[in-house]
């Protein structure tokens, strides 16, 4: 008998490779990755990072070279050829491009994964009405996709993912060819999805800003490889890696932020007693007027070039970047000591963002 976990994917020491001729592309190499049951699990990477490749083994659309994959507690590779199509039930996936039937119309796009079960036309009319209902959609049953929006669509590509009850939905680059507005649509219905169905999402998506709107959890992959993995906020406010420090910083704005200020002003002509530094406030510091109790206890002025504040699972995260000018020395000091409190500091320097004590 298989034990149960509170797990609902474990990937363990999983490899893919593909051959380009004579050419070997590894284009997932020994990763290991277990989702918990009702997480919200994001993966991010560039194109070609391996993000796709990886997700498509859970339901072995993709076999792995080599590894083991654990689905809701079965070791799905052993399974027999009529389990293997039970087990994929259980896994449904959205993507980018709806993937809908033109023919059909909406109600009959989401009946489909349907047809051939041996519930009767009554019962598949209404559990395909009842999804429309829990999407937002009751409205378009008769209509066909192409009266729709893009946001639209993808609803219905989520009302029919969930045609066969299943635990665990995997949505691929599911909002990369929506606007912002509908994004956070699409995102906020699977949040409610999440908490009203219990289920586990997996979200794979190459935007920072995906991650920190609806993800618990995330992992960064590059290469092939998880190079960075944890809970949302520590990885928003502990970036241990580059790649991971870029997605953050752009997801943020505080990117662009510094390459606009960087090219305005200049820093090689900032006098002795001047420093341009990055804040990051993290929790209840940034309730707190941190850096105006210091400045004026340091007697140095504050000259605020970018702020802003984010709310990342639950944990608020505030940047700023300014210009220090007075008692650098006291002042950063008395900076670093609150390190613990939650306040985090880098120093620019001839345009390049360098870590500082404070990080």
């Amino acid at each position: 008998m298989t034990e149960t976990t509170t797990n609902a994917i474990e990937l363990k020491n999983i490899s893919v490779h593909f051959n380009n001729g004579d050419q070997q592309i590894d284009a997932v190499k020994n990763v290991d990755l277990t989702i918990p049951r009702g997480d919200i699990y994001g993966i991010i990477g560039y194109s070609g990072a391996g993000k796709s490749t990886l997700v498509r083994v859970i339901n072995l659309l993709q076999k792995p070279t080599a590894g083991t994959v654990i689905v809701n507690n079965q070791k799905i590779q052993q399974l027999k050829p009529v389990e293997l199509r039970q087990a994929r039930k259980k896994v449904s996936m959205i993507f980018q491009h709806f993937n809908l039937m033109k023919s059909r119309t909406v109600q009959g796009n989401v009946e489909y994964p349907l047809l051939g079960t041996k519930i009767s036309k009554a019962e598949r009319h209404a559990k395909a009405l009842k999804l429309l209902k829990l999407v937002g959609l009751s409205e378009y049953a008769d209509t066909y996709p192409g009266q729709l929006s893009g946001g639209q669509k993808q609803r219905v590509a989520i009302a029919r993912a969930l045609a066969s009850d299943p635990e665990i939905l995997i949505s691929d680059e599911a909002t990369s060819a929506l606007d912002p507005k509908t994004t956070k649509s699409i995102l906020e219905l699977l949040k409610q999805l999440n908490r009203d169905l219990n289920l586990t999402i997996v979200l794979i998506t190459h935007e920072m800003q995906v991650i920190k709107s609806i993800c618990h959890n995330v992992a960064v992959m590059d290469a092939g490889k998880i190079i960075e993995r944890g809970p949302v906020a520590k990885v928003f406010t502990e970036p241990q890696q580059k790649l991971t420090n870029d997605f953050v910083e752009t997801s943020t704005n505080v990117k662009e932020a510094i390459e606009r200020i960087t090219s305005t002003i200049k820093i090689s002509e900032f006098k002795a007693n001047q420093e341009l530094m990055y804040f990051n406030f993290i929790g209840n510091s940034t309730k707190q007027s941190v850096v105006s109790e210091l400045s004026q206890k340091y007697s140095v002025d504050v000259n605020i070039l970018f702020a802003n504040i984010d709310q990342i699972d639950g944990e608020n995260v505030g940047y700023m970047i300014a210009i220090i000018t007075g008692d650098l020395a006291g002042f950063n000091e008395a900076i670093r000591q609150m390190k613990n409190e939650g306040v985090k500091t880098r120093i620019l320097t001839d345009g390049t963002l360098e870590r500082g004590d404070g990080q």
